[in-house]
């Protein structure tokens, strides 16, 4: 009987040091074919200063996010409106005024219910966004380093190491978007009139305070590398349009710096690597050739910028919620 589990003990040993092997292997060989911007170099710095480009960013940043949380003003009015009558309900509860704050709390709710039926989105009210910046000085090489350095990491079992380092490995804006949940409101008023019905005040009051102090607090990573992309193909285009004699040098060496940051962004391993990039990349190498050629460039700009914008939205801009 020893002998039979000694086997088995044996046997799964050996699988086990297999299929870590395999492992090890396919890691091994992962790495290898996403190393593949490893050996592209960084262009010659452009015209744009830093200050210019985080400026520029921010600026971009901004709109897009209001962008993507804007709704009608008339509407969020309302809601706030009703809000500040919700907390009428709690201090009306606390003066002992039961009835006339059932009656504010059955008002409320038909309030609420036409609200939120003439405008869905106003399920979640933005009331406060916040910025945090983590910028990663390194080039590609050293990216892919440190990817090499982490996953030896990993495979020693230094996983803390490894974590670490990965943590390191960012280059991005964290969006913070504070939002009011409106939506929970209708429920949680309904039960707190239900509650006042049985003459329980108190739980009541419970109810609507936790309604109106309940926040959602949302992220969203925006890769600085894509947004830097972006500003450099935008100065392109505009470097196109002066009279610059050297306006073709100016607007390749843009470019040249949009597709690096690309590339950067995608040894980061911001999004997937699909065929985006490549596209990208492609529509970058067709407006190089055109401008070198000394041909039309506004229609293959206006087109990449539109893929880029594109892009950035389907990845990054989420909305809370989604």
């Amino acid at each position: 009987m020893k002998k039979i589990a000694s086997i088995i003990v044996a046997l799964a040993l050996l699988a086990g040091c297999q299929q870590q092997n395999s492992t090890t292997n396919k890691s091994t060989d992962k790495m290898k074919t996403e190393q593949i911007h490893k050996d592209v170099k960084k262009p010659a710095k452009s015209a744009m200063t830093d200050k210019q480009m985080q400026e520029n960013v921010s600026a971009n940043l901004q709109g897009e996010v209001k962008q993507q949380q804007k709704a009608d003003t008339t509407n969020i009015k309302q809601a706030l409106e009703i809000l500040a009558e919700t907390q009428k309900a709690v201090d009306l509860i606390a003066k002992a005024k039961n009835k006339e704050a059932e009656d504010l709390l059955a008002k409320i709710v038909g309030q609420l219910e036409v609200l939120m039926a003439k405008d869905p989105k106003l399920a979640l009210i933005p009331v406060d966004v916040n910025y945090e910046t983590r910028d990663l000085i390194a080039d590609i090489p050293a990216v892919y380093a440190a990817v090499e350095s982490a996953q030896k990491a990993m495979d020693d079992g230094y996983y803390q190491l490894a974590r670490q380092i990965l943590n390191d490995l960012a280059s991005e804006i964290v969006v913070k978007t504070t939002y009011l949940p409106l939506a929970t409101y209708p429920d949680a008023i309904k039960l707190a009139v239900n509650l006042m019905s049985q003459g329980k005040k108190n739980e009541a009051s419970a109810v609507l305070v936790n309604a109106l102090n309940t926040l959602l607090v949302t992220d969203s990573h925006i890769p600085l590398p894509v947004l830097r992309a972006e500003e450099y193909i935008k100065a392109a285009a505009v470097a196109m349009e002066s009279k610059d004699e050297n306006k073709e040098k100016t607007a390749v060496n843009y470019l040249e710096n949009a597709d690096y940051q690309l590339k950067l962004a995608e040894a980061l391993g911001y999004g997937k690597r699909d065929k985006e990039y490549k596209e990208l990349a492609d529509a970058i190498d067709v407006l190089k050739k055109a401008i070198e050629n000394k041909e039309e460039t506004e229609g293959k700009f206006n087109d990449l910028k539109a893929k880029i914008s594109a892009f950035k939205e389907r990845l990054f801009f989420k909305k809370a919620g989604k």
